[in-house]
């Protein structure tokens, strides 16, 4: 048999090394993408904040990405997200009617192992609204027709104290109403809107799952307390 050359032998040594670490860091990846799920290794914290992981509390509330809509501030949302929550964005959206909404922005976040952007809609009275409109420092037309406007500091340290109305949490990645069904369950409702979309409401948990099966958009998953469902779906049955 030939002799291996010592330089040679510590190369393919080497390479074995590499070989070995690269296997180790892509297992739990791997487990994630054939199984569908968190790798082993996944934490019960991240689990808790999976788009699927929805705890009733009783009174109409529920607990999902470790916030409960109906009950907590806005700020609340720093208990799951600290990073992200420090950089939060509050402002106003107010529509083509001129009806103000207030709404704060997280960018980026990981929910469990599903990364998307969430939105966080919060209740304050009109008059409230109102004076922060007025005092906005800037007004950013969108594509839609609304405006959005930028609270000043005071205001938007006021706005994050604002009750959670409801969420809306956008997957960056697509899936299609068999794996919604997978991961939500059977929805005890499904309406299809004149725009092809589709509608999985799940009352009791205040959730709806809106799909295009087209693909031309993204999922969009809507939250609030299930005593204030109707707010959810009423739009969906005009």
């Amino acid at each position: 048999m030939p002799r291996v050359g010592t330089g040679r032998m510590v190369a393919l040594l080497l390479l074995g090394t590499l070989l070995f670490l690269v296997v180790a860091l892509m297992a739990p990846w791997a487990w994630q993408q054939l199984r569908g799920g968190p790798p082993p290794a996944a934490s019960a914290d991240a689990a808790r904040l999976l788009p699927w992981q929805i705890t009733p509390l009783g009174d109409g509330l529920t607990e999902v990405f470790g916030v409960t809509p109906g009950r907590d501030p806005l700020a609340r949302i720093e208990r799951s997200w600290p990073a992200e929550a420090a950089e939060m964005k509050v402002a106003l959206l107010r529509d083509p009617q001129g009806t103000l909404t207030l709404e704060a922005y997280l960018e980026t976040v990981r929910a469990g192992f599903v990364q998307g952007r969430l939105v966080l809609t919060g209740a304050a009275e009109a008059a409230t609204l109102q004076r922060w409109a007025e005092q906005a420092t800037e007004r950013e037309p969108q594509p839609s027709g609304s405006y959005r406007l930028t609270l000043k500091s005071d205001d938007a340290m006021q706005a994050r104290q604002a009750t959670l109305a409801a969420l809306t949490f956008l997957p960056a990645a697509r899936f299609d109403e068999a794996v919604a069904l997978e991961r939500f369950g059977p929805a005890p409702e499904r309406i299809g809107s004149a725009d092809g979309q589709v509608h999985l409401l799940y009352p009791e948990r205040g959730l709806v799952v809106s799909l295009d099966p087209q693909g031309r958009g993204k999922p969009v998953l809507q939250y609030v307390a299930p005593r204030d469902f109707a707010r959810l779906r009423a739009p969906l049955v005009r």
